[in-house]
């Protein structure tokens, strides 16, 4: 995935990043195009997921013509001002998302004064929580593992709980536990308020991704 440390490449960071995803929200395995991946969701708003690792204007341009079911969501290796001259009229543009990656390593995880740290696994996934001292949740996150890389999702601060170093403390937990589990490099997509915090603990922008959806 990487040439160098801090270097990723874009097709085998989606890829790993797709894969991962489906095990962070026990969805079936993505399938194979010659785009990147399929994956079928089922559900009335995520009825099927279609994720382009390698941009190509051709090829991404026959690919949205074809769909027109609601609740198709793209993902997009590529920027918004490359991809939604190519999208018919019924596709949404959702807000600005990103790729990311890290090289892992061991970072002390100790949950601040006044919230308790909890961690479990279950298969190849584990979830971290840290919750105040009357249990209220303040702070949670997940990670799946496989061949070597760690899938990061659904990394979340509660809004009473922000500006703390809460979710420094979820995601070096996370990396812990998933160098323990023999994986070397984490991936995830960020939002861009979530780009802001991976950046600051040693993330690297991979590729702006380009989501969405026909409602």
């Amino acid at each position: 995935m990487s040439k160098t440390p801090g270097v990723f490449d874009v097709v085998p960071t989606a890829t790993a990043w797709t894969k991962g995803w489906t095990l962070t929200r026990d969805k079936a395995s993505p399938v194979s195009q010659s785009y990147g991946y399929k994956i079928d969701l089922g559900l009335p708003d995520h009825l099927e997921r279609h994720v382009v690792v390698a941009y190509d204007a051709g090829i991404l341009r026959e690919l949205t013509s074809k769909l027109h079911a609601s609740g198709t969501w793209l993902k997009v290796c590529a920027s918004p001002k490359e991809v939604t001259p190519l999208l018919h009229e019924n596709w949404q543009v959702q807000a600005p998302e990103y790729l990311m990656a890290v090289a892992l390593r061991n970072i002390a995880a100790v949950a601040p004064d006044g919230y308790r740290l909890s961690q479990c696994t279950s298969g190849a996934v584990s979830d971290v929580e840290l919750r105040d001292l009357d249990g209220q949740l303040a702070a949670r996150g997940r990670v799946a593992h496989s061949e070597g890389v760690a899938t990061f999702d659904q990394i979340v601060t509660e809004p009473a709980h922000q500006r703390k170093g809460l979710g420094r403390v979820v995601m070096a937990t996370l990396a812990n536990l998933s160098i323990a589990r023999e994986a070397s490099v984490g991936v995830l997509v960020a939002t861009e308020q979530g780009r802001a915090l991976y950046q600051a603990i040693g993330w690297t922008l991979v590729s702006p991704v380009t989501a969405a959806v026909i409602a």
